[in-house]
């Protein structure tokens, strides 16, 4: 009796047990939009920010010189104007903001911890954030902090402590991550997803003993995204594709470096999937060019560096059935320096004193080039260099009205004349695309 009762106690046991053994695991990541379906959607867009932490500069003669030898990056206001687009961005609460590689100078950890704080900051105000690392982020051999007259080596991140610093910005968030590299698909709304593909090669930089240039997608990285598009199919999601390094060529000399290698099957896989929109930087000027695949355009916006005059982002939004738009806004760094009852006049004053910089960093580099060249004598090479000026506000900017009147500057007719010259040839690129719109684009929902 006593073992009848055993027996039927562990049949009772295994059917219970039967009843209640877990199902196969589902395939379907989760997918929790903070935003519904049929809804608006706004993203900034900020790039190539180049942040440095104040904790890695005192100011003096190696940051000087190093600033001197640069691209015109104002790196003795980063922490400004940084902190004026953080005020922006949580004042006008756009849905999300992306940054999409060269969050920091040259990968120094504390800059990144400084960044991340910053996007928390932001992410507390209610806006959604999602970055991705450009060349300059992670491994990077130029890691340094600037004292006295000495550059000194400073501490850098890997990929994993990239994705640990900024988890609240993507990573916490990703509906699908990429094994091989730092790329992710978010779905900040219902309508609206972001494709986060991480183009950087970081792996060999300490071999190199320099950060590499120019950007990849791998073999697996292509099987990776194909998913991500067939996932948003499924949920009836348009992806807008986000990389730090340019899909299409934004100019005919300088590509190379600057283009994803595999860029042509990139642009083909985004046309055949009707992706119409890809969002980059690392060129550093502000570009807008297209690419007709498949019977569709897919259009590659480069926003200029934010680091650069005139201190300006990407503003996209998404109007359900009409489609996307973008533009182009300036970081308001002189309402900032009112609110921190800064007496700096620069900062006070800062698109004229920023514009002014610029202007003359220009100047003075093409001017000391062509100097050194000992072609041409000093009257010569100041008006070359004047026209040189005029054709970089235009071409970082992104503001064709700097090309009035450039081709009837003395300075015009003295490059025309400079036989051979690389840097007539750039101008030339410049010119030639003048009435080309590079501010604002509208993408009509088909």
């Amino acid at each position: 009796m006593k073992k009848a009762a055993l027996a039927c106690i562990a049949l009772l046991v295994l059917a219970l047990t039967g009843c209640t053994q877990p199902t196969e695991p589902s395939s379907e990541p989760n997918i929790s939009p903070k935003i519904p379906t049929n809804q608006p959607l706004t993203i900034y867009q900020a790039t190539d920010i180049h942040y440095l932490s104040n904790t890695l500069t005192d100011g003096k003669q190696a940051f000087k010189t190093y600033l001197a030898t640069g691209d015109g990056k104002q790196q003795n206001y980063i922490t400004e104007i940084t902190d004026a687009f953080v005020d922006d961005v949580k004042a006008q609460k756009p849905d999300v903001l992306v940054l999409s590689g060269d969050i920091t100078n040259n990968g120094e950890k504390v800059s990144h911890e400084e960044m991340a704080e910053k996007l928390d900051e932001i992410e507390k105000s209610g806006v959604q954030t999602f970055v991705i690392p450009g060349n300059h982020d992670i491994l990077n051999p130029y890691a340094r902090k600037f004292e006295g007259d000495q550059q000194v080596k400073a501490e850098s991140i890997t990929p994993k402590e990239f994705a640990s610093i900024y988890h609240n910005s993507g990573y916490d968030e990703a509906v699908m991550r990429d094994d091989t590299t730092l790329s992710y698909l978010v779905a900040p709304s219902s309508d609206v997803w972001l494709l986060m593909v991480d183009t950087s090669e970081y792996e060999n930089n300490k071999r190199f003993g320099a950060p590499e240039t120019n950007g990849y997608i791998s073999t697996q990285t292509f099987e990776w995204i194909q998913k991500c598009i067939d996932l948003a199919k499924k949920h009836d999601a348009k992806l807008i594709t986000v990389t730090h390094h340019n899909l299409l060529d934004h100019s005919e000399l300088l590509n190379k470096g600057f283009t994803i290698v595999q860029n042509k099957a990139a642009v083909s896989l985004f046309a055949k999937n009707d992706i119409p929109l890809n969002l980059s930087g690392h060129v550093h000027i502000q570009d807008i060019r297209s690419d007709t695949r498949h019977g569709k355009t897919i259009y590659d916006v480069a926003t200029s560096s934010m680091a650069m005059y005139p201190q300006q982002y990407g503003v996209i939004n998404y109007a359900p059935n009409q489609g996307l738009s973008y533009k182009t806004q300036r970081v308001d760094v002189e309402k900032y320096a009112q609110k921190i009852n800064s007496k700096d006049p620069n900062l006070l004053d800062f698109q004229q004193y920023s514009k002014d910089y610029f202007g003359k960093f220009g100047y003075t580099k093409a001017l000391g080039e062509l100097l050194l060249k000992g072609k041409y004598d000093v009257d010569d090479a100041d008006k070359m260099a004047k026209t040189m000026e005029q054709a970089n506000f235009a071409y970082f900017t992104g503001d064709k009205s700097y090309l009035q009147g450039i081709e009837k500057m003395p300075g015009y007719a003295l490059w025309q004349a400079a036989d051979g010259e690389f840097l007539t040839k750039y101008i030339d690129d410049i010119v030639k695309n003048k009435a080309k719109n590079d501010l604002t684009l509208e993408i009509h929902e088909s």
